[in-house]
């Protein structure tokens, strides 16, 4: 009876070990899991950010194509008129000696008046009638020549072109720091009038504008990353916009809250596609013309600000974005989504 029960016992204890074996053996199968698991989430997470940062420089990109469109249409009109107001000065230079050349005619009787006979007096006063004639045709010329009013409303042209680039590199101050976080205050009103002036080139002579800005208390936020939410929202809608259209931008005052609406009058949003829009990576351009990341990442933004955004849609009618945030924001912003 005794040998049994220690057959037993060693019985059990090598299935004990064996088990024990096994154990260690799913133990380090699922550790190495674990490891290769984890390995693959921070491989993952680093391919995340290279793309989320791929869109930044893109969304740089389209920027600076946008700012150079701008800058170089005032540039091009004011290098014309100053070239033209340079040829109507040597137009107008000419005139000037023409009537000078008629009063030096006028001048040469003088001379000759002291020893003149009667038929060179006569011959003189035919002269100097003739002289006069000239001299009355280019006095006439001068005065109403329109060489110089042209030139100023050349150089007014010009200066009006020199103005908008200042106001360009003003709106400009915002998108001047993408690359930079930091926390400030900023009236969104000049947020939304920056960005229009960056998409300019994708609304000019299509889509009309129409903006109802309130006067609004300024905000706690990152500045480059609410310029980069409304430059993308705005873009969106002009690219939503198939042809000719509108595009209304208005901004009030809600309880605690400032809010933004961007509205197009663009193709809508199906209803089978609303629920995805601010899901990474997804989009409804084709391969290779969109990354699905620009209103992911503005998610992101409205919400590490401690906001909201909310869209309201008819497909063929038109979309609305709204961007709601507290007007007193003490919490960090998301600096991870820039």
């Amino acid at each position: 009876m005794l040998l049994i029960i220690v057959i037993v016992l060693v019985v059990a204890c090598a299935a004990l070990g064996v088990a024990l074996a096994q154990q260690r053996r799913q133990n380090l199968v699922l550790r190495a899991g674990q490891a290769e698991t984890e390995a693959e989430l921070k491989h993952l997470q680093a391919s995340q950010s290279q793309v989320i940062h791929t869109t930044k420089l893109a969304s740089l990109g389209q920027m600076v194509a946008g700012v150079a469109h701008e800058i170089n249409t005032p540039l091009g009109f004011v290098k014309s008129n100053v070239e033209v107001v340079g040829d109507l000065l040597d137009d107008y230079r000419k005139l000037v000696k023409q009537y000078d050349a008629a009063v030096q005619v006028c001048l040469q009787p003088v001379d000759l008046i002291f020893n003149a006979d009667k038929a060179s007096l006569d011959k003189l006063v035919k002269h100097v009638e003739e002289a006069r004639r000239k001299l009355f045709e280019a006095r006439t010329a001068v005065e109403k020549s329109p060489l110089l009013k042209d030139a100023k409303e050349l150089l007014g042209d010009a200066s009006e072109g020199l103005a908008q680039l200042s106001s360009l590199v003003v709106n400009l101050k915002g998108f001047s720091r993408v690359d930079r976080d930091g926390m400030d205050t900023m009236d969104l009103n000049e947020g939304i009038e920056s960005a229009l002036m960056i998409a300019q080139h994708q609304l000019r002579d299509r889509v009309k504008v129409v903006k109802h800005l309130q006067p609004l208390p300024k905000v706690r936020c990152m500045p480059s990353q609410m310029n980069q939410v409304f430059l993308n929202l705005i873009t969106n809608a002009a690219q939503a916009i198939d042809g000719d259209g509108t595009l209304t931008v208005d901004s009030r005052v809600d309880g605690g809250q400032v809010q933004v609406d961007i509205s197009d009058t663009g193709c809508g949003i199906a209803d089978d596609v609303l629920p995805k829009i601010f899901d990474p990576f997804f989009t409804t351009k084709p391969v290779g013309e969109g990354t699905g990341l620009g209103l992911s990442i503005v998610h992101k933004i409205v919400k590490g600000h401690g906001g909201t955004i909310k869209v309201r849609t008819t497909p063929r009618k038109g979309t609305t974005f709204t961007v709601s945030l507290p007007v007193n924001v003490s919490g960090p912003a998301a600096a991870e989504s820039a």
